[in-house]
């Protein structure tokens, strides 16, 4: 049996969500089974940890001169020459002339409920996609019953063809020892754009810095500024926080777990999230999660994180100050946390997905 991957996300040298999870995903599950042969299908050269990964898999670098177009027009060729028995995308957009058993990953579809958060071209790409999705795959896979709902809700997809599988949290071995103290700072980790609500993230930092306990707490953002942050900016100028909000920009996956778990507290106001790691990180790190009781964040945190409104700023407010000072509640959300991450397991959903894709 030969299952093809397009390994092209997971080779992105800066990863953040569905490059982390197609990375991880695609380690773990050549290892599963060596009676499978696992063809990866690279648009560059494979990076140093996707090399070697055993002598059941193959390597296919399809070379394209062109920005675009590499999965439906070079992909598609391949699959057309020399198919495999079943093709994976872990990215939704399966190409045009695909092998006849085709499993795909919908991650969420909010593109569709906050639409000017892309370009109108973004979203007809990603709507062609999902009805490809439905009329070709045999499987879609998401990764919380929140999304499996709304790939229902918005393109009626029956539900037995939708699988869901959690995601693991990546690279564990990197997570630093608990701090004995803790710096005076909050933390967010994500792309700073309107879907994860970062200028709501910016007001009720402002309000925290009103009051007399939270005038010298800061803010660090860790992540790509995208779609929305011109907002965030104009209100970090507007309040006169541009000494006390930190941006970080990308950072190594060491760097970033030591900034969380250096953290007071991890915010996480997202409107809309088919998963979120980012919360499940911080619970890794040891640091106190505050999360937006909305889309898979109340799913995916379960009873180890507090949730709130994050339309309410003083809710979210008196949130934070309770994290400050009751020492009893950090305690129990930093304890339930360590016990709640160990749960994401990279393995797991590795050998989840291959199920699926054997059973295709």
């Amino acid at each position: 049996m030969i299952i093809g991957i397009d390994a092209t996300r997971a080779n992105k040298p800066q990863k953040t969500g569905v490059e982390w999870y197609s990375y991880f995903l695609l380690r773990e599950m050549v290892k599963l089974d060596r009676q499978i042969t696992f063809r990866l299908y690279f648009n560059t050269p494979p990076e140093e940890g996707l090399q070697n990964l055993g002598p059941n898999v193959e390597y296919r670098q399809l070379r394209w001169p062109f920005k675009y177009l590499w999965t439906q027009l070079r992909l598609s060729a391949e699959m057309l020459i020399n198919s495999p028995d079943v093709l994976f995308i872990p990215a939704q957009i399966i190409p045009i002339i695909h092998a006849q058993k085709t499993v795909t990953t919908m991650h969420d579809v909010a593109y569709e409920v906050y639409q000017d958060d892309l370009s109108w071209k973004s979203r007809a790409y990603l709507r062609l996609a999902a009805k490809w999705a439905k009329k070709y795959c045999a499987k879609i896979i998401t990764v919380s019953n929140f999304s499996q709902q709304e790939i229902i809700k918005y393109y009626e997809i029956p539900a037995e063809k939708i699988q869901v599988t959690y995601l693991g949290l990546s690279n564990r071995e990197k997570i630093p020892p608990l701090p004995a103290t803790k710096e005076n700072y909050l933390i967010y980790v994500g792309r700073l754009e309107s879907k994860k609500n970062i200028s709501q993230l910016i007001r009720v930092f402002q309000a925290i810095r009103q009051t007399d306990w939270g005038k010298e707490i800061k803010l660090h953002l860790v992540g790509y500024p995208s779609r929305g942050w011109d907002e965030a900016e104009e209100l970090i100028k507007t309040f006169g926080l541009e000494l006390a909000v930190i941006q970080h920009g990308w950072v190594s996956e060491e760097e970033k777990y030591r900034l969380i778990a250096q953290a007071q507290a991890y915010l996480h106001l997202a409107k809309y999230e088919g998963f979120g790691f980012g919360p499940i990180e911080a619970m890794a790190c040891g640091t106190p999660v505050i999360i937006n009781n909305a889309a898979s964040l109340p799913e995916i945190c379960g009873q180890a994180a507090v949730l709130v409104d994050a339309n309410n700023i003083d809710q979210v407010v008196k949130a934070v100050h309770n994290l400050y000072n009751n020492t009893n509640l950090r305690q129990e959300l930093i304890e339930q946390g360590l016990i709640h991450s160990k749960e994401f397991i990279w393995a797991k959903t590795a050998q989840q997905t291959l199920n699926i894709l054997k059973t295709v």
